[in-house]
C-alpha cells in the first residue's frame, strides 16, 4: 500500500500535474478531493473531464467516472464486487480511487491514445425503429464507411511513425552513400588508366561483360534449382503420404464386402448429416444466443429512473401475459390425460443419447486424424533416415529384424576387436616411449666416436634391456589374456545398454519436447480462459447487480398490486401519489386565484406607490428649502427638542 501511496505521490508532484502532495498529506485528504484528483488525472487522459466535481452534480459525476473507466477498458480487482465498486467510486473511497489512479498513471500515453481513438471508434447507439428510415441508414452506413477509413489511416500513420528515420539518420545515410559513391568513381577512374594501354582492350571487357552475365544466370539458375529440389521433396512427401494411404485402403479392403463397405459409408453418412443438420445448428444457435447477450450487457448504457420504470412496465406486462398463458393451458388440459408424455421423454432420452454419441464420434474422429498426422511424421522421418520404403509391416519387417541384429552382433564384435587392438597399440606405443628415453641416456654420437668400446657396450645393453622388456611383455600378456577374455562380454554388455540408453534418451527427448509444447499451448489456454472467466465474472456481478435491483422492484410492484387487489386499509403506492395529486392540485387552484387577486390589485397598488413616492420628494424638497432659509437668516440650533435661531 505505501509503494502505492509512494508512486501516486510522486507522478502527481511531477509534470504535468505539478502538485505539491506528500504521503500523509494526500493520504488524508477528503473523499471530494480525492475524486477531484481523479478528474484531473482523467482530464489529462481526455480534455473532456476537466471539470469542477463541486459545480458538478453527484449523478453526473458518477455517470461521467464510470463512463471514461468503461470507455478506458478499466477491470477491477476479481475479489471487488461490482456494486461496492460504484458506491465506493460514488462517495470517494481510497480503497476503490487509489487503484484506479495508479493504474492510470503507470498507462498515461496509452490511455491517451485510447481515449483519442474512442471520440472516432465509439459507435453512436440509435434505436432500431429510427434505424428503419432510409435516409438515416444511409447516413449510418457513411458513418460506418468513414470509421473503417479512419480504422486503415491511423493504422498507416502509425506504421509510417514506427518505420519512418529521422532527418539525422537520414543525413548520415546519405553522407555514408555519397562517400561511397566517390570511393567507387576513383576506383573506376584508376581501373581505366591500368587498361588504357592493355591490347584488345574491348574484347577483354566484352569478355567481362559475358562472364559477369554467366554468373548472374548461374546465379539463377542455382536459385531454381534449389525451388526445384523444394517442389521435388514436397511431390515425395506428397506420393509417400499417398501411398500410405493407398496401402491402408487395401489392407482395410482386404476381406471386406460391398454390403459391409455401403453399410459403414451409410452409417458414416448418418452420422456426419446428423452432426451437421442437428447438432451443428443448436450449438450454433446456443452461441449466438450467448453472443447476443453478452454483447448486451456490455453495450448496456447506465440505468436511470426513466430506464427502470420502463423495464418495470415491461416486466409487469410480460408477466400478466405469462401468467394468463398458464391459466388458460391448465384451463384446457389434463395432465393425467396426456397419452403422448411417455413417448416426450423417450424422444428426449433418445435425443441426449445420439448428442453424447455424435460428441464420442468427434472425439473419436479428431484423435483418429491425430494419430494419422502421427503416422506420416513418422514415416517422413524414416524416409528421411533412408526408409525409402516406409514403414514395413508383417513378414518384411520380421527379415528386417533378423537381418539388424545379425549385422548388430557383428558389429559388436568387430568393435570389441577395435578396442583390444587400440589397448595393445597404447601398451606398444607406451614402452616406445621408453625405449626411446632409455635410448637417449646412452649417449650422444660424438662421444660413440671417442669411445667406441662404450658404445658396444651400451648396444649390449640395449639388447639386454630389449630382451627383458620382451619377456615382461610377453608376461604381461599371458596376465592380461584372462582379463581381455572377461572384459569382451562385458563390453559388449556395455555397448548394448548404451545403446539402450542413447535409444530411451532419444524417447524421452522426444516426449519432453512433446510434453513442453503442449503444456505451453495449455497455459496459454488456461491464461486466455482466465481472462475471459474474469471479464464473465464481471459481467455476471453487473448482471446479478441489476438482477437485485429489478427484483427489488419487482417486489414493490407486486406489493402495491396486491394491496390494491385485497383492497388492505394499509395505504399504497398508488393512493400515495393520488393524494399527493389532488393536494398540488388544490394548491395549484389557490395560486391560481391568489395570483388573480395579485393581477387585479398590482395596477392600484403601482399607483399609490407612486402617489406615495411623489409625496415624499415634495416634503424632501420643502425640508431643504426651510433648511436653506434658516441656514440664510442665522444659525440654528436645536437642543432638547427645541429650535434656537441665532442671527449674525
Amino acid at each position: 500500500m505505501s509503494d502505492q501511496l509512494k508512486f501516486i505521490v510522486n507522478k502527481l508532484n511531477g509534470p504535468p500535474f505539478n502538485k505539491s502532495y506528500n504521503l500523509i498529506s494526500f493520504d488524508s485528504i477528503s473523499p471530494e478531493d480525492l475524486l477531484q484528483v481523479l478528474t484531473d488525472v482523467l482530464g489529462e487522459v481526455d480534455v473532456a473531464n476537466k471539470v469542477d466535481v463541486r459545480t458538478e452534480e453527484p449523478e453526473q459525476t458518477t455517470v461521467r467516472l464510470l463512463t471514461m473507466l468503461r470507455v478506458l477498458k478499466y477491470k477491477p480487482s476479481s475479489e471487488t464486487n461490482v456494486g461496492q465498486f460504484r458506491q465506493g467510486l460514488v462517495q470517494g473511497e481510497k480503497g476503490v480511487i487509489h487503484p484506479i489512479l495508479e493504474w492510470l498513471l503507470r498507462n498515461l500515453d496509452d490511455l491517451k491514445k485510447r481515449a483519442y481513438l474512442a471520440k472516432y471508434l465509439v459507435k453512436i447507439e440509435i434505436p432500431p425503429e429510427i434505424l428503419g428510415d432510409v435516409d438515416i441508414a444511409g447516413l449510418m452506413e457513411q458513418y460506418d464507411r468513414l470509421i473503417e477509413d479512419f480504422k486503415a489511416t491511423h493504422k498507416e500513420s502509425e506504421r509510417i511513425k514506427l518505420s519512418g528515420s529521422s532527418t539525422a539518420e537520414l543525413r548520415a545515410d546519405i553522407e555514408a552513400m555519397e562517400k561511397e559513391h566517390n570511393i567507387v568513381l576513383k576506383k573506376i577512374e584508376r581501373l581505366q588508366r591500368k587498361v588504357e594501354n592493355v591490347e584488345n582492350r574491348e574484347v577483354m571487357l566484352e569478355a567481362c561483360k559475358e562472364l559477369r552475365v554467366e554468373r548472374e544466370r548461374q546465379k539463377d539458375l542455382a536459385s531454381q534449382k534449389v525451388e526445384e529440389s523444394v517442389a521435388v521433396q514436397q511431390l515425395q512427401q506428397k506420393a509417400t503420404r499417398l501411398s500410405q494411404q493407398l496401402r491402408e485402403l487395401r489392407q482395410s479392403s482386404l476381406g471386406a464386402t460391398p454390403q459391409g463397405l455401403l453399410q459403414r459409408l451409410e452409417e458414416e453418412t448418418k452420422m456426419t448429416s446428423y452432426i451437421v443438420t442437428q447438432k451443428l445448428p443448436r450449438e450454433i444457435e446456443q452461441r449466438q444466443k450467448e453472443v447476443d447477450i453478452l454483447s448486451m450487457v456490455a453495450t448496456e448504457p447506465t440505468l436511470t429512473r426513466s430506464n427502470l420504470d420502463l423495464l418495470q412496465a415491461k416486466i409487469q406486462v410480460l408477466t400478466s401475459e405469462v401468467n394468463e398463458l398458464v391459466e388458460k393451458h391448465l384451463a384446457t388440459s389434463n395432465p393425467a390425460e396426456d397419452k403422448l408424455a411417455p413417448f416426450r421423454q423417450q424422444a428426449a432420452i433418445i435425443a441426449r443419447k445420439k448428442d453424447s454419441i455424435a460428441e464420442q464420434f468427434s472425439e473419436l474422429k479428431a484423435q483418429h486424424n491425430k494419430l494419422l498426422e502421427e503416422i506420416n511424421t513418422v514415416t517422413e522421418q524414416l524416409r528421411l533416415a533412408g526408409g525409402q520404403q516406409g514403414v514395413l509391416r508383417g513378414e518384411e519387417f520380421k527379415r528386417y529384424v533378423t537381418k539388424l541384429r545379425a549385422r548388430s552382433s557383428i558389429y559388436k564384435r568387430q568393435r570389441a576387436e577395435l578396442a583390444q587392438l587400440k589397448a595393445e597399440g597404447g601398451v606398444l606405443a607406451r614402452t616406445l616411449d621408453i625405449l626411446k628415453g632409455k635410448l637417449s641416456e646412452l649417449g650422444t654420437g660424438e662421444e660413440g666416436d671417442k669411445h667406441p668400446h662404450v658404445i658396444d657396450e651400451n648396444i649390449d645393453h640395449a639388447d639386454d634391456l630389449v630382451a627383458d622388456l620382451k619377456a615382461k611383455i610377453s608376461l604381461r600378456k599371458t596376465q592380461l589374456a584372462p582379463l581381455i577374455n572377461e572384459l569382451r562380454p562385458l563390453r559388449e554388455s556395455v555397448q548394448t545398454v548404451t545403446s539402450e540408453y542413447e535409444e530411451k534418451k532419444r524417447v524421452y527427448d522426444r516426449a519432453t519436447a512433446a510434453l513442453d509444447s503442449g503444456t505451453a499451448k495449455l497455459e496459454q489456454e488456461v491464461k486466455k480462459m482466465r481472462e475471459e472467466r474474469q471479464t464473465a465474472e464481471s459481467d455476471l456481478h453487473l448482471t446479478s447487480a441489476r438482477a437485485v435491483m429489478l427484483q427489488v422492484l419487482i417486489q414493490r410492484v407486486t406489493e402495491e398490486v396486491r394491496r390494491y387487489v385485497e383492497k388492505d386499509n394499509t395505504p399504497t403506492l398508488r393512493d400515495k401519489l393520488t393524494q399527493k395529486i389532488v393536494q398540488q392540485e388544490r394548491l395549484s387552484r389557490q395560486l391560481k386565484e391568489e395570483q388573480q387577486g395579485v393581477r387585479v390589485t398590482l395596477e392600484k397598488k403601482a399607483k399609490q406607490r407612486q402617489l406615495w413616492m411623489d409625496l415624499q420628494a415634495l416634503l424632501e424638497c420643502k425640508k431643504q428649502c426651510q433648511e436653506e432659509a434658516k441656514k440664510n437668516a442665522g444659525v440654528l440650533r436645536r437642543e432638547r427638542g427645541a429650535e434656537t435661531l441665532v442671527l449674525q
